[in-house]
């Protein structure tokens, strides 16, 4: 059955109020600085959910746009968007772990994707789809879970919006509840891997210049300071090569 106007903006209204607390902006601040300068460029946004980040990287000049998600109910409000303000943008229903090659593109990202690879065979599964769909010379960024997290830290974290509570131990991933705090809250599921995990599988993919990014918030103000220490989540950038 078709989601109706109705429940398609109530779907948006929850699942982008994330981008949109103290923490979201810092996201989207330090993802913005990673992507670079978009004029005139392709990018295949994976793990794409409502369109949030395609819309933005169209916004800023990328000159062809494609979204991909696995859950039907994502791509669907997606395309419901695009279809209220056409922008152009194409979406495609895809699990990252058979992600087709859907063109070479200067950009890929993958926003809170790697987290959930079953593994690390899953993992470096995952990063190679997104490698087989750059441009020689193309850049790839993901945003993953801060692997050094700080617990305690996070706890305090309800001034920026959220709380992360581990509920089981590190096993080469740890699994967490994070808590959204506003009206009304909701729950959903991450996990926080070890160390060097999504380096190594950058490396491995045969990706260059892997490099972590500095986190980036709105402004200066010292009420930033702990979440600059220890942000929720890490940025990544890597090159492929052009030869």
């Amino acid at each position: 059955m078709a989601e109706s106007d109705e429940q398609y903006d109530a779907l948006g209204a929850v699942y982008e109020r994330a981008k949109h607390i103290p923490t979201g902006l810092a996201e989207r601040a330090t993802l913005l600085s990673a992507v670079g300068d978009l004029r005139g460029k392709s990018v295949l946004d994976v793990a794409c959910g409502t369109g949030f980040y395609a819309r933005l990287f169209h916004d800023l000049g990328a000159t062809k746009v494609v979204g991909v998600d696995s859950a039907g109910e994502m791509i669907g409000y997606a395309r419901y968007v695009e279809g209220r303000e056409p922008r152009g943008i194409g979406y495609e229903q895809h699990d990252a772990t058979t992600l087709p090659v859907l063109g070479e593109f200067d950009v890929v990202t993958a926003v809170w994707l790697l987290g959930y690879a079953d593994d690390e065979a899953a993992l470096d599964a995952m990063v190679g789809n997104l490698v087989a769909n750059l441009a020689p010379g193309g850049r790839l960024v993901v945003l993953v879970p801060n692997p050094e997290p700080d617990w305690d830290l996070y706890a305090q974290y309800g001034r920026y919006g959220y709380r992360i509570t581990p509920t089981g131990p590190m096993n080469l991933k740890q699994p967490v509840v994070v808590h959204v705090l506003g009206d009304p809250p909701f729950d959903f599921d991450s996990f926080y891997w070890e160390r060097g995990a999504f380096e190594g599988a950058l490396t491995r993919a045969g990706l260059q210049d892997v490099t972590r990014q500095p986190v980036v918030t709105p402004d200066d103000d010292e009420s930033w300071d702990a979440l600059r220490r220890c942000p929720s989540f890490g940025v990544f950038t890597a090159v492929r090569d052009s030869a």
